[in-house]
């Protein structure tokens, strides 16, 4: 597994989700599906590093033949980056984790999760509200788009935002969506 340097362009297409997703769960198998689909089309899976959806991602880019970014935090102490990485890199704290995910994807795929991927999610649309990101964002998972359909009816999410949101209902629809979105 190689280290990079700072300041690497974007690359990838990052996947967040739940870090204990099982194998036999909808998140984890679309995980897998959306990694060989992002290998399929020449592009490295960037994630967290660690299990469930980010190993399931990793898994599917790497049968696929593709390459697996991994962006591993030191706080995260105990917790051992997946088989499946092709490149770690490790950041010091979540800031600079979340940071850098954003850095090296040039599209992003939310799958289903708790806290940590809530905190992705809404830290993508702080960064787009704010003009510092125009890579697309696509949600597949019923729960988060609800989430986001909510926030928007009730004007805690920004329209322009809400709107530049894309839902898919399958792994490969959601794939087609971030690439189809890095041409709009």
């Amino acid at each position: 597994m190689g280290r990079v340097e700072q300041g690497r362009p974007a690359e990838g297409i990052a996947v967040f989700g739940a870090s204990d997703a099982e194998p036999d769960t909808p998140a984890w198998r679309a995980a897998l599906e959306i990694g060989r689909a992002v290998a399929a089309a020449g592009l490295p899976v960037v994630c967290g590093g660690y299990g469930g959806v980010m190993e399931a991602a990793s898994r599917g880019a790497r049968e696929a033949g593709g390459d697996a970014i991994g962006v591993t935090c030191r706080i995260f102490r105990g917790r051992v980056p997946n088989r499946y990485l092709t490149l770690e890199i490790e950041e010091p704290d979540l800031a600079a984790r979340t940071h850098r995910l954003f850095l090296l994807a040039r599209g992003f795929v939310v799958l289903a999760g708790g806290a940590g991927t809530l905190a992705e999610l809404a830290l993508l649309w702080a960064y787009r509200r704010a003009g510092a990101l125009a890579a697309p964002v696509v949600i597949l998972d019923d729960f988060w788009e609800s989430m986001a359909r909510d926030l928007a009816r009730t004007g805690r999410l920004d329209p322009r935002v809400a709107g530049s949101t894309r839902f898919a209902r399958t792994a490969g629809e959601a794939v087609r969506q971030v690439l189809d979105g890095e041409q709009a």
